[in-house]
């Protein structure tokens, strides 16, 4: 497809084929019944991790006629979809998960952490926590993905009810907009700091170098600014698992994260040498949170 060509995305799991509108090519969308409450004409539907993006322009219940407006890449089966106009569509914890939930309990397991997606309040984060309990007969600690709008403007009482936070830059670039993700990313990490929760960015970190080996010198400083942020952890997502250099991603990753933690509190040290104290008592308040490491 082109910029400016038409498409119908319908519900292949409800209708057995795709509605005839316009002339457009059908793009079967399992589970598109649930989102088009959630559209109105002028919406703009993102996949590919936003590099396709449609404009809503016409709705009925179990389809939806869209237009391509940015982007030329083959959209492929098992991407995301993301609806920067529209309130979230999704449950905090789905009948997929659920049901994974109740494999864990039947076996006895319990995972260390459970990460909710696309929270957007406090409220949120309770509601996964409670039914998390509830289906495995135990406590288990929380970690809130910043993903949303929403979410970003109660930051801190999302912080304050949440075991640890994870900065998932992918959907979070999306819907702020790519301009606002480092101030983002350093106001929730300082945040969780100051909470004393862990704090995990995550996405897009080397995902060049996993795929040509040779490291981008964006890559290098984005990990040398996790460094100085002090991120309790770093995670490789696309770089270990669609990858064709898992292991040198994660050796490359530590490489960098330990040289830069170093240097980090060499700086410090002098600082606090050179500088008299009561000249240098705020800054050095917030420099001094680099003495502790930072793992990868």
């Amino acid at each position: 497809m082109q910029p400016g060509d038409g498409v119908v995305f319908w519900d292949s799991e409800v209708a057995p084929e795709a509605p005839r509108r316009n002339g457009f090519p059908g793009v079967p969308l399992p589970g598109l019944t649930e989102l088009v409450a959630k559209l109105q004409p002028g919406h703009r539907m993102w996949f590919c991790d936003g590099r396709l993006r449609f404009q809503v322009e016409e709705l009925q219940d179990q389809w939806v006629v869209a237009r391509l407006q940015q982007g030329t890449i083959p959209l492929k089966a098992s991407n995301s979809i993301f609806l920067p106009d529209s309130p979230s569509p999704f449950a905090v914890v789905t009948p997929q998960d659920s049901a994974l939930l109740d494999a864990f309990a039947a076996e006895k397991l319990a995972p260390d952490w459970i990460a909710l997606s696309l929270i957007s309040s406090p409220e949120d984060v309770r509601a996964g926590r409670k039914e998390v309990c509830r289906r495995l007969g135990r406590e288990v600690r929380i970690m809130a993905k910043f993903e949303t709008v929403d979410a970003v403007e109660c930051a801190e009482d999302i912080i304050n009810v949440a075991d640890g936070i994870m900065v998932a830059r992918g959907d979070l670039g999306l819907a702020i907009g790519y301009i606002r993700l480092p101030e983002v990313q350093e106001r929730l990490v300082g945040a969780a700091r100051r909470a004393q929760k862990p704090v995990v960015v995550a996405t897009q970190v080397m995902e060049m170098f996993a795929e040509s080996g040779i490291p981008q010198r964006a890559e290098l400083s984005d990990l040398s600014l996790m460094a100085r942020q002090r991120a309790s952890a770093v995670m490789l997502g696309k770089e270990t698992v669609f990858s064709p250099r898992p292991i040198e991603c994660i050796r490359l990753a530590r490489e960098v994260l330990a040289y830069e933690t170093k240097r980090f509190e060499r700086l410090a040290r002098r600082t606090r040498e050179e500088c008299p104290p009561s000249d240098t008592l705020a800054a050095l308040d917030a420099v001094d949170n680099l003495r502790s490491p930072i793992t990868a």
